[in-house]
């Protein structure tokens, strides 16, 4: 019932859209999307430099902030240090509510030992609760003055070169974020500001930063001059203790479920903050759109697994295989693949193997066009035949959503072509004095036939999966598969024919750069039709196929009306 609704519905969108506003589809003027370009461009965006629906997009200032901001919530809560804080945000995975839940739940100090906090600290007492006088290492069992030994907060304490050739080799490992104390048993987390203090002290470093202290400015105009009393082993230990910065620098956004760096290429310097549901795909400053959950191209109605297969299929060799399968036969000699251009089944190999094409074996070169001399191969032909034919059906039908899917995609990169011609020409006409109009109707029309291509190009991969693929099979029997692969066609159906429709006017409109009236209204009411039609795809899709899976949940990124993709 509710198709036949919106088959009235939309019968004629001019009559239904006629009195439709422009205020509908201009570009405000500073608007965000601007913003977040001008700020991409000049590398001063604030701490939010771009945000969306359920996301925001933050610069390398902003990350350190809300890092620090935590960390300061932390300390205020639990009266640690901010080392302390910190490590247990890593633990923790950067989830506030996650640590207050279980602080709430059980008493401060097991939580603080769950993610390998000492409760205790050493304090004044000497190393291993020695008092006075050297001490024995326990790692390389030499006797170390206490001015040359360290103690965790745990109370264990060695020599100084233990403690320093121990933090290079799990900085090494890439455990920087959990290095762990010595001692047999302990478990505890080593201090931040321990690890750094005794990094920057060591001989070799402090030798390595005098000589070459201007190496690392911006214009790097003193490494020259100190590069030479600079050994290869004086190095190290500031490599480390960079390493080891750089990591702590980057566990909020690589520990964290809700923040992922921009995957651009090349990276744009930006990351993405999501405010709980991680199945969107947001844009990011530098325009780049993509799914938040596996980082890939924006891929919504398939789910992030749907999509690992299509691209796999797509870039993959199994559809070659299948291809192979379906239309070759390898040589029962050498074992290259012969295809049969016609004739007999009688097929001859490049190495002078002649075979029956019906079973594969290998024959003598006499026959005639109805049987091979010698050779009888009728107890094999059904099988054999069956497993051609699985494989040419495969293909077949893979061509079928892969020709649809690619042919969209074409055309969703000719229309950000188009709008910036477009916006070309427009500025054109302004800069030789030509009476400036508006066309943010067009542009936006652009804009929305962007949109609806990357919806359609999709919706092949998904159809491809969910009807009559091995995903979804056992979740609905033949009949329902067919009924919800009738009714999804038909939703995509009407939003193809609308897209082609506008797709039509635009082109039209921009040839010419008119400002007819009608044909102004009609561009603006078909892309209100897209709108509208994309809305209604979606939710059916959510509601009447993802919602019926019985044997799995599926999540989709949220469809966002008006996105705005800058080609």
């Amino acid at each position: 019932m509710r198709d036949a609704a919106d088959s009235e519905e939309f019968e004629d969108m001019s009559e239904d859209y006629e009195e439709a506003s422009d205020a509908s589809y201009e570009y405000e003027e500073g608007s965000d999307d601007d913003a977040c370009h001008m700020d991409a461009a000049h590398g001063d965006a604030g701490p939010s430099s771009s945000a969306g629906p359920g996301w925001s997009v933050l610069n390398q200032d902003a990350i350190v902030k809300l890092q620090a901001e935590a960390v300061a919530d932390v300390v205020a809560i639990l009266g640690v240090k901010s080392s302390v804080a910190k490590t247990v945000l890593m633990y923790f995975r950067w989830d506030k509510e996650a640590l207050m839940s279980k602080v709430a739940e059980r008493d401060p100090e097991s939580v603080l030992k769950q993610a390998g906090v000492a409760i205790t600290d050493a304090g004044s007492a000497g190393p291993n609760g020695q008092q006075g006088g050297p001490i024995m290492c326990r790692v390389c069992f030499t006797d170390t003055e206490q001015a040359e030994t360290t103690s965790m907060d745990c109370g264990h304490a060695f020599c100084n070169d233990c403690w320093r050739q121990h933090f290079k080799t799990q900085i090494g490992e890439g455990q920087a974020r959990t290095i762990r104390c010595m001692a047999p048993k302990c478990g505890v987390v080593c201090d931040e500001e321990k690890v750094c203090s005794l990094l920057k002290s060591d001989p070799a470093a402090s030798s390595s930063t005098a000589a070459g202290s201007g190496s690392a400015g911006p214009s790097g105009s003193a490494g020259a001059s100190g590069s030479a009393g600079t050994s290869g082993s004086g190095r190290e230990p500031n490599e480390a203790l960079d390493k080891y910065k750089h990591s702590m620098a980057l566990s909020y956004v690589e520990d964290n479920a809700r923040v992922n760096f921009c995957p651009s290429v090349p990276w744009c310097g930006h990351a993405v903050q999501v405010d709980g549901d991680p199945f969107v795909e947001p844009e990011c400053s530098c325009g780049k759109v993509f799914c938040f959950k596996c980082l890939k191209d924006p891929h919504t109605p398939c789910t992030c697994k749907m999509w690992d297969e299509w691209d796999e299929k797509i870039h993959g060799d199994s559809e070659t295989r299948n291809w192979f399968m379906a239309n070759t036969k390898p040589c029962p000699k050498c074992s290259k693949p012969v295809e049969k251009n016609g004739g007999c089944n009688l097929v001859m190999c490049k190495c002078g193997q002649a075979f029956c094409w019906l079973c594969g074996a290998a024959t003598g070169t006499q026959h005639t066009w109805q049987k091979i001399e010698g050779h009888s191969c009728g107890r094999w032909k059904d099988e054999l035949d069956r497993k051609i034919d699985n494989a040419a059906r495969s293909h077949k039908r893979y061509m079928h959503y892969f020709e649809r899917y690619k042919l969209h995609m074409d055309s969703y990169s000719k229309e950000g072509v188009k709008r910036s011609d477009l916006l070309k020409r427009i500025g054109e006409m302004v800069e030789t004095g030509i009476e400036a109009r508006d066309y943010t109707w067009l542009v936006r029309a652009l804009d929305q036939l962007k949109v609806a291509r990357g919806v359609l190009s999709n919706s092949y991969a998904f159809a491809y999966f969910f009807f009559g693929g091995e995903m979804y099979k056992d979740d609905f029997s033949d009949e329902d598969n067919k009924r919800n692969q009738d009714l999804f066609e038909e939703h995509q159906q009407r939003l193809e024919g609308e897209v082609e429709r506008l797709s039509g006017l635009v082109e039209e409109c921009s040839e010419s750069l008119t400002i007819d009236s009608d044909a102004r209204v009609r561009v603006i009411n078909s892309t209100v039709s897209i709108e509208s039609r994309i809305l209604k795809f979606f939710d059916m899709i959510e509601v009447d196929l993802y919602g019926k899976l019985q044997s799995c949940s599926a999540q989709i990124a949220v469809y966002r009306p008006k996105r705005n993709l800058v080609a």
